[in-house]
């Protein structure tokens, strides 16, 4: 399959990772309004994956432009790690929530997901594919590809998120949007059994 639209495929020092991430983000919500253009769709490795920090540092613009995230995550971070008990929602989706986004987050239940690529949509137009989630971030480059205006591989990128977050399992006191909920509110902090 041709995808004939703006790919931009690069290789990214680790240092510059997020800022790239970030500007890329904020492209993707420029002009989107409502739920359905500004859903944002991500696979990652852990909170501590340059593309949810991205995301968690743009909440404020996700929820001013009425956009919801959905993250799959291939490893929790441990208790060492963030804090928190094993299972529990991480501080940074919490800064999701006090900016108004309704952020669902999914564990895989296949551990070979560590070895897919992080991966992230925006809307129905963009989409971002990184390195394999079983490289650190933090220590090595990356390979990235970044597509503007390409519904064709957005779409590829979303049945793909799809598929894997059927076979998620909710995390702890990840936000689920209610029913008949407006925007602007949010949904009552609970936790979700998994």
């Amino acid at each position: 399959m041709r995808f004939p639209h703006h790919a931009c495929m690069s290789v990214t020092r680790r240092g510059e990772k997020e800022l790239r991430l970030g500007a890329f983000l904020a492209r993707g919500l420029e002009g989107m309004a409502g739920p359905a253009q500004g859903a944002i769709a991500a696979i990652a490795r852990s909170v501590q994956s340059p593309v949810v920090r991205s995301i968690v540092a743009r909440a404020h613009q996700i929820a001013a432009a009425g956009g919801t995230a959905r993250l799959i995550l291939a490893r929790p971070d441990g208790p060492a790690q963030s804090g928190l008990p094993a299972g529990a929602t991480p501080g940074a989706l919490a800064a999701m929530r006090a900016a108004g986004v309704v952020c669902e987050v999914r564990l895989a239940r296949n551990p070979r997901l560590i070895e897919a690529h992080e991966q992230l949509t925006i809307g129905a137009r963009v989409a971002w594919t990184g390195d394999s989630m079983r490289r650190d971030p933090a220590t090595s480059d990356a390979y990235e590809s970044f597509v503007e205006d390409c519904p064709e591989i957005a779409a590829a990128a979303a049945a793909t998120f799809e598929r894997l977050w059927s076979d998620c399992v909710p995390l702890a006191g990840s936000m689920a949007p209610v029913a008949g909920e407006k925007r602007g509110q949010m949904a009552p902090y609970t936790t979700m059994a998994s």
